[in-house]
């Protein structure tokens, strides 16, 4: 495999996952009042279109764990990110629900093969030492972008929706040029790490998986009214203005940039298990302010809040898979874990919006997403007990 410098290996795995986690996923939520204001879709059809992002989400996360044996981790690497540019360049246009929908799925089909393949492909690339820092500094990337396109794309949206869309596809394209070249590090046949993966697990990693699959499931629904209405409850129910809303949703990407940085310094100080049980405890606690509060600036406070532990719980979710399963393991279990999360995305996404079709309420999302992430937590502290 054709090393690179670690610091551009670092660089390259800030961008692809930017574009994994946030330009192909995230960085709708910010344009959702002015899609429904425009008329582009319906409330319960900005969630819908969520849900066609996650249903291709999860045939990229089939995809990122099947197909590199066959294709190559630099082919699939180098088809995700065209197809991410593509899949946000075809969204510029009003074509109708059935149109966007399909160019929402094309765009999270290709976000879930960046977010699988990257963190193997770029910790392959940094000093043992560093690995828990790089992993930090990779998933940093979808913060870091949340934050720039929440400030930045209100400006856009008042020339028109499409100019948004456009901002974003700008934006993919660019963090795909500087990532192209680190895809001719990755195999173009299947990895080592695949054969190598024939050899046994430790013993009880096969529980412990499930423990921590099950937590990061849940988790991936009780972030969905945060990360999916937060916006559009603002806007709608609190009387926010639409530009308002979108830049306050700034606030999940400057939480979701610090969590991601700080994950590997909690991993190292804490432990990995209790790192994480300390972060389920605050993903809670911020749902919980949705509920017992209608002040803006404690909803804001909490969607930093939730930015830092979503990101956080990501990160160290990817490094205790490690821990648990060894680094031979680590790529097939990680895809595991992230088709999970995925699902639970899907089933947030469909169902949240679902229960809004039906006459349900934004508020009303929230306290179901509270109970889910309590026992998320419980999840995590038996997690923490498990050897």
């Amino acid at each position: 495999m054709q090393q690179r410098n670690p610091f551009y290996a670092s660089l390259a795995g800030f961008c692809m996952i930017a574009i994994g986690l946030c330009l192909c996923r995230y960085a709708y939520t910010p344009l959702i009042p002015s899609l429904i204001d425009h008329d582009w879709v319906t409330k319960a059809g900005a969630g819908y279109l969520s849900g066609f992002n996650c249903l291709g989400y999860l045939t990229g996360c089939l995809g990122g764990l099947f197909l590199p044996s066959r294709w190559g981790v630099r082919r699939l690497l180098q088809l995700s990110l065209a197809l991410a540019v593509v899949g946000q360049t075809l969204s510029a246009w009003d074509g109708g629900f059935a149109y966007l929908a399909l160019a929402r799925a094309l765009t999270g089909m290709a976000g879930a093969s960046l977010v699988i393949l990257t963190p193997s492909l770029v910790l392959q690339q940094v000093p043992e030492s560093w690995q828990k820092i790089a992993s930090g500094i990779c998933f940093t990337g979808a913060g870091a972008a949340i934050v720039f396109v929440s400030l930045v794309l209100p400006e856009f949206l008042s020339i028109s929706v499409t100019a948004g869309w456009l901002f974003e596809a700008a934006l993919t394209g660019l963090f795909a040029v500087i990532a192209w070249p680190m895809t001719l590090s990755a195999p173009k046949g299947g990895s080592a790490a695949a054969a190598q993966a024939e050899s046994p697990r430790p013993p009880g990693a096969k529980a412990s998986l499930w423990l921590l699959g099950s937590a990061y499931f849940l988790a991936s629904i009780a972030i969905t009214p945060h990360m999916l209405f937060l916006t559009d409850y603002l806007h709608r129910d609190l009387h926010v203005a639409t530009a308002v809303s979108s830049r306050l949703f700034s606030l999940v990407g400057v939480g979701s940039l610090i969590g991601a940085l700080s994950a590997g310094v909690i991993a190292r100080v804490l432990g990995t298990s209790r790192g994480l049980v300390a972060n389920y405890v605050l993903g809670s606690v911020a749902i919980l302010i949705v509920l017992i509060t209608d002040s803006v600036f404690l909803i804001t406070l909490s969607a930093f809040m939730m930015g830092f532990f979503l990101f956080c719980c990501v990160t160290l979710s990817s490094i205790r898979t490690g821990e648990i399963t060894g680094p031979a393991h680590h790529p097939r279990d990680w895809g595991v874990l992230t088709l999970a999360f995925g699902g639970g995305l899907a089933i947030g996404s469909y169902g949240l919006s679902g229960m809004i079709s039906l006459g349900a309420s934004y508020y009303d999302l929230f306290i179901i997403a509270q109970g889910i992430a309590v026992v998320a937590l419980v999840l995590s502290v038996w997690l923490l007990f498990k050897k």
